[in-house]
């Protein structure tokens, strides 16, 4: 009866950690829809949108959670925030600049291969039949909404640089789901986001401090889609995404984000105008597949935590414990 109990608790843990990553990448693929609106139409530079997105997110979970000093956790905090979350959406923008959208899309979700391979090898998760046809499933539906297009391949704007930020993309995006797994078990998901968030946006500020935007057109709407970007498609979505490490594997949840591109393929055809052919709606519903596999895999592994390290048990003795999703 209790282990009957036990395993039902688990299912269902496993299921809230998938609608939690699903409304993350469901939330990025709007932001990207925003983000695009101020790129092409009010003269935003990227970069200038990663450093108000981090910032303003932090800020905003910072003064949400209030969570305490991360002590012994600030290096790591610091590292996940700047290579996790800074360089992911950097690289991903500069990507899309020497080369274009469905190249950087395609190089970037390499990531769930990465994080995939990463936790077999290392022995985190088991390679299951169910578990490896949804990660096919997955890539092959990212690969069909990107090379679905018009022209397919040839299509494709390929440059060495694009490539070089297309990949690193791929590999700051496995990172931050790793490492983020990781942190969210030691002092929970609230104090995780907001933290690594606002470490990430000072090698940001610096670097394109905000006062130095000049948008074009209606300030109204440039000032609309930038808070949809920092407050939903950042602190909201960040947020939900480092909780549902909590529930379930990064490679879940990297398989579960691939989301993200089929809602701004979506997204793009419903309010932009943009045309989707037969093969990128045959995308989605792949990834819409790989979701559901997953909804239905077997018993769910995050159950049971990672071996905990030295430094973890050190961490723990010093107070860093972990903490409920309020992060508080």
């Amino acid at each position: 009866m209790l282990e009957d109990t036990a395993r039902r608790r688990g299912a269902m843990e496993h299921t809230v950690g998938l609608i939690l990553a699903a409304t993350a990448a469901v939330l990025w693929g709007v932001g990207g829809v925003a983000a695009q609106e101020l790129f092409q139409r009010h003269g935003i530079d990227p970069r200038w949108l990663v450093a108000v997105r981090m910032t303003g997110a932090g800020l905003l979970l910072l003064a949400v959670f209030r969570p305490a000093w991360p002590g012994r956790q600030t290096l790591r905090l610091l590292v996940l925030g700047i290579v996790g979350m800074a360089a992911t959406q950097y690289t991903w923008f500069a990507a899309i600049a020497h080369s274009d959208v469905a190249t950087a899309t395609f190089l970037q979700y390499n990531a769930i291969a990465i994080t995939a391979g990463w936790q077999m090898l290392r022995g985190e998760i088991r390679p299951t039949p169910r578990r490896l046809a949804a990660l096919a499933a997955a890539v092959v539906g990212v690969a069909l909404l990107v090379l679905g297009q018009r022209g397919g391949l040839a299509a494709l704007r390929v440059s060495p640089l694009g490539v070089v930020f297309g990949l690193a993309s791929a590999v700051a995006f496995a990172y931050y789901m790793l490492a983020s797994a990781r942190m969210v078990r030691v002092i929970g998901s609230g104090a995780t986001t907001a933290w690594a968030l606002s470490f990430a946006s000072v090698p940001m500020l610096v670097w394109t401090p905000p006062w130095q935007v000049h948008p074009v057109g209606d300030a109204v709407t440039v000032t609309a889609l930038t808070g949809i970007v920092v407050v939903v498609s950042t602190a909201l979505a960040f947020s939900l995404s480092v909780a549902g490490l909590r529930r379930v594997t990064a490679t879940e949840s990297a398989i579960v984000s691939t989301i993200e591109p089929a809602v701004a393929g979506l997204a793009g055809a419903l309010f932009l105008g943009v045309r989707l052919l037969a093969p990128q709606y045959l995308g989605a519903a792949l990834i819409l597949v790989a979701v559901l596999l997953l909804t239905a895999a077997d018993r769910p592994e995050t159950a049971v935590p990672p071996p905990r390290r030295p430094e973890d048990d050190a961490a723990a003795r010093t107070g860093s414990r972990p903490v409920p999703d309020s992060g508080r």
